[in-house]
């Protein structure tokens, strides 16, 4: 009997699924093992991937450093005082330049251009409220300028531009698993695990002896399983239809 909690099943139970079906010994769970993480790695990145949230300060050159299990990033920003995570302006104009360096900000910043520019230049705004036109930054009317961001994936770390004053960040991100720690995945994908399985496991010996179609066949197995996987996991709901038409409806009317 697989071990399940809360709808997830262990790798661990899977791979004796797989041993005990293709009668195998437990001699080979190492090697399974390994099988096994490379496809919750291609499942969980497409399907399951977990979304962790984290609160993270600000070093003193206004950068941020990423985790070590970032895949990507959902969402950067603060808290409100409803508890909500007010979104930062991705700005790619934010250099990469010196963001390694504690005094990144005196490297970065060119005073004489900054001064040039707004003695010299209009400023020009984007938004109508009120009979005047203001700035609105992307955000809702009336919604504070909190700052800006951009991210160094090679350096792993999260740049911050001047106006920022906050002394953390909300980072929500996509988490890679932990090879050193039990691995659950969703049970609906349980048949497309034992099917990644047979096709890695056997696929050298298949190739090797010449059966390109039995590999080809398992390779098969596992996509149509996946497929099979992804409609159990994510169902159409009713409500959800029922919100979508009601919303549907509001932008025809505002039309």
């Amino acid at each position: 009997m697989a071990a399940e909690s809360r709808q997830y099943i262990t790798l661990e139970s899977i791979i004796n699924d797989y041993l005990n079906e293709s009668e195998q010994s437990i001699h080979k769970y190492a090697k399974c093992w390994h099988i096994a993480y490379r496809g919750m790695e291609q499942l969980g990145i497409t399907f399951f991937y977990a979304i962790r949230s984290v609160k993270l300060p600000v070093l003193g050159n206004q950068t941020v450093q990423l985790p070590n299990n970032c895949l990507r990033y959902t969402k950067v920003g603060v808290l409100n005082s409803a508890g909500e995570v007010v979104p930062l302006i991705y700005n790619n104009n934010l250099t990469f330049f010196a963001d390694q360096m504690p005094d990144r900000q005196s490297k970065t910043i060119d005073n004489t251009f900054l001064a040039l520019t707004f003695s010299n230049t209009p400023v020009f705004y984007n938004y109508w409220t009120n009979d005047a036109f203001t700035n609105i930054y992307g955000l809702p009317s009336g919604a504070p300028y909190q700052g800006s961001f951009n991210i160094d994936e090679s350096a792993g770390v999260i740049l911050l531009d001047e106006h920022f004053c906050f002394d953390y960040i909300i980072l929500e991100y996509v988490a890679s698993p932990n090879p050193e720690e039990s691995c659950n995945i969703p049970m609906q994908f349980r048949e497309a695990m034992v099917s990644w399985l047979w096709w890695k496991d056997g696929r050298a010996k298949n190739v090797n002896r010449g059966r390109v179609g039995i590999d080809r066949s398992l390779k098969s197995d596992f996509f149509n399983d996946r497929r099979l996987g992804n409609a159990e996991y994510r169902p159409f709901y009713l409500q959800q239809a029922y919100e979508w038409n009601l919303e549907n409806q509001r932008l025809t009317i505002k039309a």
